[in-house]
């Protein structure tokens, strides 16, 4: 079974593109679950006759993942410290401030935590929260389905922007001084907002002329950081691939490739979310197989941070095609310590890994 043709395909499907039109985070949807429930049941051939044993496919024509499940110990290059419950359902936004004060969002709203896992303030919003962003001065820039707001440290809304598209799904949010770029899976393209949500542009709409495809996204995750070279990270997850951008919205490279194997990237679409170290290099985080890994500035493949087998509540959500489509992720942010923090939305933990 070729992944780019199922991937492809899924692309292309009208049920795909109207996902989010009616999104709600206990509203799972079949099929957008990467590997979820991958193995597949043997075919049988339409039988005329009362047939005494069914001709099947065989054995080697089954689509087994679980050998994919087990990691590699020598490629392990950090170990968890610690771990603790972020106490949100459905929690998948994840970000770390200059202090390394720890954030999560999800429903509900948003949970803050100190460096060590200590919880600290909680923040309640009447809506799921899908991204968040530190600025510098310390306020925290939040997407939820349709808006993004604006709030202090104590949580107090301080604007929440207008002017953006009614059916925005904002799954990540990268600053670059003044300028915010908002990754709106709904729409399949990067925002490029002003200081106060004034929108200047959009990065990455199909465009031959610029020799841009446009994004595959067939399910909710969409990722986009900024990089120490001045250029924008956007997760391409339908092409398994991470693509560099000008902040003009030129495209200047990519790299990625679909594959089951350990360098690749598996599923529908993946990588679902990432982080950039300040040397350039990356953590990258996938649904269906629970993979976080470490790639250098150019792609390649470095070692593990965390393989599928350090998730086992995921695994066994997954292997029971329980998870949800709108929440099962795993996602990865770097703090200031170069510690990366890692969130499983299945178990809602967060483990904090530390370089080997």
């Amino acid at each position: 079974m070729s992944e780019d043709a199922d991937h492809k395909s899924a692309s292309a499907s009208p049920q795909r593109r109207s996902f989010l039109l009616a999104a709600a985070w206990g509203g799972g949807i079949a099929g957008l679950g990467g590997l979820t429930g991958l193995t597949i049941a043997r075919l049988t051939r339409k039988q005329t006759a009362a047939p005494a044993r069914k001709p099947v496919l065989g054995d080697e024509f089954t689509y087994d993942v679980a050998r994919f499940q087990k990691s590699d110990p020598a490629l392990l290059r950090y170990q968890e410290i610690t771990r603790f419950a972020s106490g949100l359902e459905h929690a998948r936004a994840l970000a770390v401030a200059a202090d390394s004060t720890i954030v999560v969002g999800g429903s509900g709203g948003i949970h803050k935590f100190s460096a060590k896992g200590e919880a600290g303030l909680k923040i309640p919003l009447d809506q799921p929260v899908y991204s968040i962003a530190w600025r510098a001065s310390g306020e925290m820039m939040v997407g939820q389905l349709g808006k993004i707001s604006v709030l202090d440290a104590s949580g107090a809304v301080l604007a929440v922007w207008s002017g953006l598209p009614e059916n925005l799904l904002p799954t990540s949010i990268a600053l670059a001084g003044d300028l915010v770029f908002v990754a709106d899976a709904a729409n399949r393209v990067v925002l490029k907002l002003d200081a106060s949500g004034k929108k200047l542009g959009v990065i990455g709409a199909r465009d031959p002329a610029r020799n841009l495809k446009g994004f595959v996204v067939p399910s909710p995750y969409f990722c986009v950081r900024m990089a120490p070279d001045g250029l924008l990270r956007i997760a391409n997850p339908g092409e398994h691939q991470i693509e560099a951008f000008t902040l003009d919205g030129d495209l200047e490279v990519a790299w990625g490739q679909g594959s089951f194997a350990v360098a690749g990237f598996c599923g529908c679409c993946n990588p679902v979310s990432f982080d950039v170290f300040p040397d350039g290099s990356f953590v990258t985080c996938e649904k269906g197989l629970p993979r976080v890994k470490l790639y250098n500035s150019t792609g390649e493949f470095t070692g593990l941070v965390a393989g599928p087998d350090a998730f086992p509540e995921y695994l066994q959500a997954a292997n029971a095609g329980t998870t949800d489509a709108l929440g099962s992720g795993v996602y990865a942010a770097i703090d200031p310590q170069g510690r990366v923090l890692v969130l499983d939305s299945v178990s809602g933990l967060i483990r904090i890994m530390q370089r080997k």
